[in-house]
């Protein structure tokens, strides 16, 4: 979708639309049309007064003139997602109509939280909702006609600020990561082996910016990295070790490491999953997927950070050379493992990227996994839950994820439950106490192998990351949650 700025007079289009509060005598921004106080009364004949998540298309002077309208609820619960929501709505109701092109009528400076705010969340709802995933299916054009052109539509007299224009690139920017990493999840497992996933990786780097190495087998080996090695052993494609580094054009004011879970297809091993419950399986690298996304973005803005990506990658499959339940794991910070379920193998993974993330000194190290059944069973498939000991981390990701429309859920690390990961003949064992608290248990073994200098946080996007039911600028599938929570708070770093 393309997304341009221009002014109403200018504007030769069919189909133009407005954002509307609830009883409001007429919709946000200027629209050009003698005929639109006529419009709003028939809508409000038809029964729409702006009600949130309601749409109506309006045809006027002789049908020449053709309106649609989004609802935004009651004025005092206006918010930035609530943009999105209608937008997208709009979005959907464009298509179903085969516009090309809708026209956006901007409102005036005063909307709260100011016009760049309201205009970025327009253009991310707007070209979230335009995502689908088609890359292995006929799209059949009397079904599908995605919206061409997005034109934000300012009033007589009023122009886009710079400070606009940059909100509404950097809205683009964000969208195109999210729809980017929606691609990578929604890729069939057979298709983004770990080979091929360190491969796309590689396509990231940019000069004097952004750095790509890739670890593969045999170094995995002489570092012991015997997790990420363990894990990948049941399959003929070899696990690897992604590592990304952002430099900022200026100067660094911090060092963060993002860390995501990279199973391209999890079987569960050993302990192989019933059939019914690896249909989806191939979204267990979503955050994998949004550490490459963070970077895509990155590539594309500036932030003053700088940022290291770890991405551990490896397929879980009962292969002949697959690890055992009770086999013994000794990982790369020198901590023992008994492996009691090799379905709980992305904490494997994730132990040796945190225990190598540890050594380089980062301010702050976060990492995002689809980890644990128990957390969507807690917290449900829209909220990720929080684990860790940065609680002024944790706390900035629930209030910025607020905003972006993406929920998060604060869970203990009770120091007690400790008790549930003790092994007889290691160190630790990979899960705890059967049905009793397994997303805290995972987030307190993940935490033997954090430096204990390092504030971390831990995020369980296992609920979230993917939807077969679709959500309102979400279609079924990957959804590339948290990246715009992820980027949102590294910019305001």
């Amino acid at each position: 979708m393309k997304v341009r700025i221009t002014a109403a007079a200018r504007w030769t289009g069919k189909f133009s639309a407005a954002l509307m509060f609830e009883d409001s005598r007429a919709p946000l921004g200027h629209i050009k049309t003698a005929a639109t106080s006529y419009l709003l009364t028939v809508a409000d004949e038809e029964g729409f007064r702006g009600q949130y998540r309601k749409t109506i298309l309006m045809r006027g002077d002789h049908g020449r003139q053709r309106l649609l309208l989004a609802g935004l609820g009651k004025r005092q619960d206006y918010s930035p997602e609530r943009v999105r929501i209608a937008m997208a709505k709009l979005i959907k109701l464009a298509e179903s109509l085969a516009v090309e092109e809708l026209g956006l009528t901007v409102p005036d400076p005063k909307v709260r939280g100011g016009r760049d705010r309201f205009l970025a969340a327009a253009v991310e709802g707007a070209i979230l909702a335009d995502y689908r995933y088609t890359e292995h299916r006929k799209v059949d054009p009397e079904t599908e006609r995605p919206l061409g052109t997005l034109s934000l539509l300012f009033g007589p007299g009023q122009a886009a600020t710079t400070t606009e224009r940059r909100a509404v690139s950097g809205a683009q920017v964000i969208a195109e990561a999210v729809c980017y990493t929606r691609d990578l999840v929604n890729e069939p497992p057979s298709q983004k082996t770990p080979e091929m996933m360190a491969e796309l990786a590689t396509w990231l780097a940019k000069k004097n910016r952004i750095s790509v190495k890739v670890m593969r087998k045999a170094d995995l080996v002489q570092l012991g990295m015997n997790g990420i090695l363990r894990v990948g052993a049941g399959s003929h494609e070899p696990p690897c070790l992604v590592h990304l580094t952002y430099q900022p054009r200026r100067k660094s004011h911090r060092t963060v490491c993002v860390i995501g879970k990279g199973v391209t297809f999890d079987a569960g091993g050993l302990s192989l999953k019933p059939a019914n419950s690896m249909g989806t399986m191939k979204s267990d690298m979503a955050g994998a997927a949004a550490v490459l996304g963070l970077f895509r973005f990155l590539a594309n803005t500036n932030v003053s950070a700088t940022i290291h990506g770890l991405v551990p990658l490896a397929e879980n499959l009962p292969g002949g050379g697959a690890q055992k339940p009770g086999d013994i794991i000794r990982h790369y910070n020198g901590t023992t493992v008994e492996v009691l379920n090799t379905d709980a193998e992305g904490r494997l993974l994730l132990a040796d990227a945190l225990a190598y993330g540890s050594t380089l000194k980062p301010d702050l190290m976060i990492d995002m996994a689809t980890l644990t059944g128990a957390c969507v069973i807690a917290l449900g498939d829209e909220c990720a839950a929080l684990l860790g000991t940065d609680q002024k981390t944790i706390n900035a990701l629930t209030s910025v994820g607020r905003d972006q429309g993406e929920l998060f859920w604060q869970l203990p690390l009770f120091d007690g439950y400790r008790s549930h990961l003790k092994s007889k003949v290691a160190d630790i064992k990979n899960i705890g106490k059967p049905r009793v608290a397994g997303t805290i248990a995972a987030g307190l073994f993940l935490q033997e192998f954090v430096d204990k200098s390092i504030p971390w946080v831990h995020v369980d996007i296992a609920g979230p990351a993917f939807t077969e039911e679709g959500r309102p600028y979400v279609r079924h599938g990957a959804t590339g949650f948290p990246l715009r929570t992820l980027a949102a708070f590294l910019r305001e770093l």
